[in-house]
Formats: structure tokens, C-alpha cells, sequence
């Protein structure tokens, strides 16, 4: 019966489309990339440069010509997003917006400036208020994580070759 329902369950998965996200693979004619970012102290920059070695992009060498990726603003903002009946905030966004390019060894552009956001609400707990900054830096960490995830995802879209 057990195997009955596991089967049952991987050919309803199957029906509906769904499909483990593949592994990302840059195409080697892109060659060597660095990673710039407007902040040197950005952790988005060593995140950036971790997840592209292992996307297949080799490190760029100081000195030797490379494609750049290029992060040239990044910004945080958190906004409130609801209040009780006392005017106190209840619920907040945080937002998370990146700008970046992609230009090759010889400056021509491969991917025409763009723009990412990202948010994610939270409840804020006037009683709990201790834990709200650990919970804005977790929130944090994984806005980036997602938004180095996304940038991988762009440039995996554009850069793959037509077929």
C-alpha cells in the first residue's frame, strides 16, 4: 500500500510539471569573471563571485583581461507595512534591490544594465522586541542568498545559447 501511495505521488508531481531546478551551467565562452560591486565591504560581492566558480565561471586573474560583472548599486529599505489599533507598527517589507551589468573582457555589453527586487515581509512583536534585529539580519542574509540566486538565474537566461 505504501508503495502504492509513493507511486501515486511522483506521477501526480509528474502531471503538474513539476521538476527539480537544474543545475546552473555559464557557458565557458563567457571565459574569466570578476566581480565588482559599488560597496568593496558587500557581502554580495564574495557571494556573486562563490556562486559563479560554481555555476562553471573560472576566477578572474588580477591583471588579465575578464568579463566583469559589475553591481553598481545596491540598496536596502524597510518600510512599515501595517499598525494596530494603537498606531504601533505590526508588520514590516524589507526591500532589496540590486543594479548590475555584465559587460565582456573587451567592454562590450552582454547584459544591458538591470535592476533586481526582492522583499519580504515580517511580523514585528512589540513583546519579543529583543530577537526583531537577529530577525532583520536573518532576513537579510537570505535576501542576498536569494539575490545572488536570481542574478545566476539572469545570467544563466541570457548567456545560454539559442537553439
Amino acid at each position: 500500500m505504501r508503495g502504492v501511495l509513493i507511486l501515486f505521488s511522483l506521477v501526480l508531481l509528474s502531471a503538474c510539471g513539476f521538476h527539480p531546478r537544474a543545475q546552473l551551467n555559464l557557458p565557458a565562452t563567457l571565459g574569466p569573471v570578476s566581480v565588482h560591486t559599488a560597496d568593496p565591504y558587500s557581502p554580495l560581492g564574495l557571494e556573486l563571485a562563490t556562486a559563479l566558480e560554481r555555476a562553471g565561471a573560472t576566477a578572474a586573474v588580477e591583471g588579465s583581461p575578464s568579463s566583469a560583472l559589475k553591481v553598481t548599486a545596491e540598496g536596502w529599505s524597510t518600510l512599515p507595512l501595517s499598525v494596530d489599533q494603537f498606531a504601533r507598527v505590526r508588520e514590516y517589507i524589507t526591500r532589496y534591490r540590486v543594479d548590475f551589468v555584465l559587460v565582456d573582457a573587451d567592454g562590450k555589453l552582454l547584459i544591458e544594465p538591470q535592476s533586481i527586487e526582492l522583499s519580504r515581509e515580517y511580523t514585528y512583536d512589540i513583546n519579543a522586541s529583543a530577537g526583531s534585529p537577529a530577525e532583520q539580519e536573518l532576513i537579510q542574509r537570505e535576501l542576498r542568498r536569494d539575490m545572488q540566486a536570481a542574478i545566476l538565474r539572469r545570467l544563466d537566461v541570457v548567456l545560454r545559447p539559442k537553439a
